[in-house]
């Protein structure tokens, strides 16, 4: 997530969409922002670190995660864990959507918090408050010089510190340049508003007399040449492209709109364009936080010293790159 770091208008406006942006993210159900690489919850070296943390953990332990979004952390928790252990507070800046919590017995449920519309920089917490304080691609997306003191001031003297953090050189952050490439391209692409042009012409096609005018009505054939010439232009660019994903989806979809104003007429399918429309500017601005908050060699190091000499002399630590099939995921950081 994003944090207010300053208190303009137009950095807080900023916020204001990003935040609505996550929101409607989690609003879709999904339990964790890497998806595409893990269909349920994570898996691999990074569902191995979360399992290891939690398994050294106490019945009567405490646990804050810092961008918890829709919980994968706590349903990992809850999975080593199902009927009695640690307790689990997700704060997160936007306002997560979680569906899997309606599964869980009540004495599980009892476990699990979600606090929505909280910073990192602003913990609403007494001090040490937890013994564990953990995070998966959450507390990098913060202006860490304000929640770095903040998890230090709710962790208690004894307790632990346990991050997953991007990684500026890692799989996710490469494809979301890629995706954002994409995006840019699209912006400045004629496809999507020559797509809404054809609608309503989509739309007649379920009218025999309607049909046979749209072979001689010059405005169709102007706008068919149009949206061709749009098509092509994307087509043109999946070719070669390492990560097309993004781009063919938007033909997918549009095809699917289409289909739809054949089906139920020109509104209801502007309707689905329009939202698709909105969907890819918030994937924009997540895309944007995350390439911008991942951090490299030095900026994880610089993290682990703060970690280290707010614990003080006894703190140990350590830290590692995760990679699942041998391509990198993330920064993994422990401090106790």
């Amino acid at each position: 997530m994003t944090s207010d770091r300053d208190i303009s208008t137009d950095d807080l406006s900023q916020v204001a969409r990003r935040r609505l942006a996550w929101t409607r993210f989690w609003g879709q159900g999904p339990l964790h922002s890497l998806g595409t690489s893990f269909a349920g919850n994570y898996a691999d070296a990074i569902g191995t670190f979360w399992q290891g943390e939690f398994a050294a953990c106490r019945s009567h332990e405490t646990i804050l995660d810092i961008g918890c979004g829709n919980g994968p952390l706590a349903k990992i928790l809850i999975d080593l864990y199902p009927e009695d252990g640690p307790e689990w507070t997700g704060i997160d800046l936007s306002n997560p959507r979680p569906t899997w919590i309606a599964q869980l017995v009540e004495a599980a449920a009892k476990r699990v918090r979600f606090r929505g519309g909280v910073l990192a920089e602003e913990l609403p917490f007494e001090a040490s408050s937890f013994d564990l304080v953990v995070s998966q691609f959450g507390i990098e997306y913060s202006d860490l010089s304000r929640s770095q003191p903040e998890v230090m001031r709710v962790l208690k003297p004894t307790g632990r510190l346990a991050l997953v953090v991007h990684h500026a050189q890692s799989l996710p952050v490469y494809v979301s340049r890629q995706e954002l490439r994409h995006l840019e391209f699209l912006s400045r692409s004629d496809f999507l508003e020559s797509a809404a042009m054809m609608i309503p012409y989509f739309a007649l096609l379920n009218d025999v007399e309607s049909r046979a005018r749209l072979q001689s009505d010059p405005r169709a054939t102007e706008a068919r040449q149009r949206f061709d010439a749009a098509q092509h232009e994307i087509q043109k660019r999946v070719v070669g492209e390492p990560i097309p994903d993004l781009l063919t989806d938007v033909q997918i979809f549009v095809q699917d709109c289409f289909c739809a104003a054949v089906s139920a007429g020109a509104p209801p399918a502007l309707d689905r364009l329009s939202g698709y429309r909105a969907l890819l500017e918030d994937s924009r601005l997540r895309l944007e936080d995350l390439v911008r908050s991942a951090l490299d060699e030095a900026g994880i190091l610089a993290l682990q010293e703060r970690f280290e000499s707010a614990k003080g002399r006894a703190a140990r630590s350590s830290l590692n790159a995760l990679s699942v099939n041998d391509q990198v995921f993330g920064w993994a950081l422990r401090v106790s």
